[in-house]
């Protein structure tokens, strides 16, 4: 494998050797934290040219492994000045893996604007990208598969990105139908790519295909511990079930039923009409319109979690719906219809543009009064007026919630709910419910990252400090391995959890073991690398608070209860990680 350094600055292009050995179990998110603790000065100008981007390989990547072909991308966030790593589904980790490729830096800063193109044959190349400018990714996605094929795969910006959104994403190209619905959209990564005039990633289908090497008796237990990982994904009501008929916007019910579901900008009060976008209705929707689901939005994924959706005429408006979008620009702002929003989705998708943050800004719009709560047709004017100049808003809703709160004045105490950490908007869970997700929000290197409190919904018997702190480095580890949604499944399976580890082991050459400490142990020493970054950056404990104004936002805990114990490489061994639950369930 090798390692592609990208100096836009002088325009070369250098390949390195990438030793997995020197990395451990890191993939993805850990070669994200990893590179960027090397490489990047955590005081830089996040849309300078010293701050680099890079996009890197799961652990598992080229497997067999179900879902382990995300796409990493990382650098240090525009939006919250500390270390960030986002990732995506989709076809580009794949390609990568496929092309000899682990991991691609970017450096510097272009004078023009440029595409990354890597042939068949592997040789990569910057070219020109200026026919592409001003083009949002659903065109220059079309534009780029007629140019090339339809089996290329594409990490591209929008005009967010161009414009330097704060919460611009990266959308990447989805596995078979090639639309660009995948988003690396958290905290900004968009807008790092654009201010380095990076159009696009583009990576052609390999020739000659790389292969993970193994002994033919490496490759047999290999397999023999894979079906263990298929059996606990299959079997899963969730992944086996739940997921392939509706996705995640299956999450409704569950937040809705419970009272966790974000109801008009985080009001607290329970949401009296979520049944109107809950699975029945959004499964009949999306049929009667004649959508699809159970789609893989990458290579050898048995989740198929997917979907594409049309409007009432039988129109396509949009794919890969999720629990997020569908809570945040629908019940969190007071609005039900399935078709407006999926219409939201799709211009962020176009824009691209990190949904759960316009959601949260719009949200805080309409407590203020600047549009009504559940007007649809509002919402959706608002979006696309986010790059005219003569917008009053627009321009300010395109750097997110937290710059819509600063315009109007916060801290005010008038303005009851800001739903940000770290100045990331919250995931679409009511953190007075599920306090567990409220806490890693707060403590977490990344702000209100959606992912990083999961694991807070499945060990009820635990504190929520406790919680919290599993939770953080188990997601560190999922994003270094897997989905979140298949790890769910695998992590909690007494069967498949202890072959995972043994796969890892595998891959690194090891005769036998890992054990279930090692393996937890990687997800610490990420958090340990992003705290450091974080600190030397100017980002310290106090800051683990919710928006960060005078007034009691949503809640707050004492300051002791919201410092992780992983904060500081300084404060010496790392603690053990907490029980973890008395029975082992089937991952529900």
């Amino acid at each position: 494998m090798k390692i592609l350094k990208v100096d836009l600055s002088n325009r070369q292009i250098h390949e390195e050797e990438f030793r997995q050995q020197d990395y451990g179990f890191f993939g993805g998110r850990g070669l994200v934290a990893r590179f960027l603790t090397d490489y990047c000065a955590p005081t830089c100008d996040p849309l300078g040219p010293d701050n680099p981007l890079i996009f890197a390989t799961g652990y598992f990547s080229g497997t067999i492994l179900t879902t382990s072909n995300r796409l990493s991308i990382g650098a240090k966030s525009p939006l919250t000045g500390g270390i960030k790593e986002s990732n995506s589904g989709g076809n580009v980790a794949r390609a990568m893996t496929d092309q000899g490729v682990k991991l691609i830096m970017v450096e510097g800063q272009s004078e023009d604007w440029v595409y990354l193109y890597i042939d068949p044959e592997g040789n990569a190349q910057l070219l020109d990208a200026a026919p592409y400018v001003g083009m949002n990714t659903y065109p220059i996605g079309k534009a780029l598969r007629e140019k090339y094929n339809d089996r290329i795969a594409v990490a591209a910006i929008g005009t967010a990105g161009e414009h330097l959104g704060l919460v611009s994403s990266v959308m990447c190209s989805e596995f078979n139908t090639g639309i660009p619905c995948r988003g690396a959209a958290r905290g900004g990564m968009g807008a790092v790519m654009g201010s380095k005039k990076l159009k696009a990633l583009v990576i052609d289908r390999a020739a000659r295909p790389y292969k993970i090497t193994m002994t033919p008796e490496q490759d047999k237990e290999f397999r023999e511990l894979n079906k263990k990982i298929v059996a606990a994904v299959t079997s899963n009501p969730l992944t086996g079930q739940t997921m392939p008929l509706y996705g995640s916007a299956a999450g409704v019910d569950t937040t809705g039923k419970m009272g966790a579901l974000p109801y008009k900008n985080f009001s607290g009060e329970f949401t009296p009409d979520w049944e109107r976008i809950g699975t029945v209705q959004w499964r009949k929707n999306l049929i009667d319109h004649g959508g699809k689901s159970t789609i893989p939005c990458q290579p050898g994924c048995i989740v198929r979690c997917s979907n594409e959706y049309c409007d009432q005429h039988g129109n396509y408006l949009s794919a890969g719906i999720e629990y997020e979008t569908v809570a945040l620009c629908g019940a969190n702002l007071g609005i039900f219809d399935t078709d407006a929003i999926c219409t939201l989705d799709r211009l962020c998708d176009d824009y691209g543009m990190d949904t759960i943050d316009i959601g949260c800004a719009l949200g805080v719009m309409m407590d203020q009064g600047i549009m009504a709560f559940g007007d649809s047709e509002a919402a959706i004017a608002m979006v696309r007026t986010m790059f005219d100049p003569d917008s009053q808003w627009g321009p300010i809703l395109k750097n997110g919630c937290a710059a819509v709160a600063d315009a109007l004045g916060v801290p005010r105490q008038q303005i009851q709910r800001v739903p940000v950490s770290k100045r990331q908007a919250f995931a679409a869970y009511d953190p007075r419910v599920i306090r567990g997700y409220g806490l890693s929000w707060e403590r977490g290197p990344m702000g209100a990252d959606h992912t990083s409190g999961s694991a807070a919904t499945y060990i009820p018997n635990l504190t929520p400090e406790q919680q919290t702190d599993y939770s953080l480095a188990v997601t560190a580890t999922c994003d270094c391995f897997m989905c979140l949604f298949a790890w769910s499944a695998v992590n909690y399976n007494k069967e498949a959890r202890p072959a995972i580890c043994r796969m890892a082991g595998i891959l690194a050459g090891m005769k036998e073991g890992p054990d279930m400490s090692m393996i937890d142990s990687n997800g610490r020493a990420i958090l340990q690398l992003e705290y450091a970054f974080n600190e030397k950056a100017g980002i310290t404990h106090d800051q683990d608070r919710f928006y960060g104004g005078e007034s009691n936002y949503m809640y707050h805990v004492p300051a002791a209860a919201t410092k992780s114990p992983y904060w500081s490489i300084q404060k010496g061994p790392l603690p053990p990680p907490p029980p973890p639950p008395k029975k082992e369930g089937d991952g529900k």
